[in-house]
């Protein structure tokens, strides 16, 4: 199951105060709180992730709650997708479309640079791909669990990829290893909002007004 809607502003602040965190860069709590959280790092995002595995485990606020019930007793756990999902999520079930939407790029229908709001907007404000998911292409670019590799320009992970090959998706490599960012954002021409488009980061300390991310609950364990 991956998230309708990015991680929110008002989100991530419960995050920050139930864990007395100092964030990296406190604009990350500064937009609205219906806007989705940007200036995040990788370690930041998988943090959050790793808070609410802890809420749905020990929280009273989940006592009595049946799907709190079924998930600790699954085994499945809240965590980043990986891009393979992502991408799956973003095309809506268009397999083959250039956007979520069709071919031709639309900026009535997702926050990018030709959209022209210069800024992030409220999530959900743009219309749900095919599998009711809102803003995954545009307004932030987004977070994965997946490997680029070490050189910025040359990936040591291709794409596309055998979900099997765990190497890809080690949530223990290293800072020196950039992360695989997906969706555009508000300030990217349409190019970087095509679902098949990779962008990169590194995961630690790199904060920027346009990467943000959203969560997956997710069946397999994630090493």
């Amino acid at each position: 199951y991956i998230a309708r809607y990015p991680v929110t502003v008002a989100q991530f602040k419960a995050f920050v105060k139930a864990k007395l965190l100092k964030v990296g860069d406190d604009r990350a709590l500064r937009d609205p709180d219906n806007r989705p959280v940007r200036w995040v790092s990788w370690r930041e995002a998988l943090a959050y992730c790793d808070w609410l595995n802890d809420c749905l485990a020990h929280s009273p606020a989940f006592e009595g709650s049946e799907m709190a019930r079924r998930i600790r007793e699954s085994g499945w756990r809240v965590t980043l997708p990986s891009e393979l999902e992502w991408e799956k999520a973003a095309r809506g079930g268009l397999r083959d479309a250039v956007f979520a939407w069709g071919d031709d790029p639309d900026p009535n229908r997702a926050n990018y640079e030709e959209t022209g709001i210069g800024d992030t907007s409220t999530v959900g404000c743009f219309p749900a791909n095919g599998f009711g998911l809102h803003d995954l292409l545009g307004n932030v670019w987004e977070w994965t669990r997946s490997l680029w590799g070490h050189d910025w320009k040359e990936p040591e992970f291709g794409y596309p990829y055998d979900p099997d090959d765990a190497r890809r998706e080690n949530l223990a490599a290293g800072n020196d290893i950039l992360r695989v960012l997906r969706g555009g954002s508000w300030r990217d021409r349409r190019a970087g909002a095509r679902c098949a488009y990779r962008g990169r980061s590194r995961p630690d300390g790199h904060r920027y007004d346009s990467n943000g991310f959203r969560v997956v609950l997710r069946s397999a364990p994630v090493s």
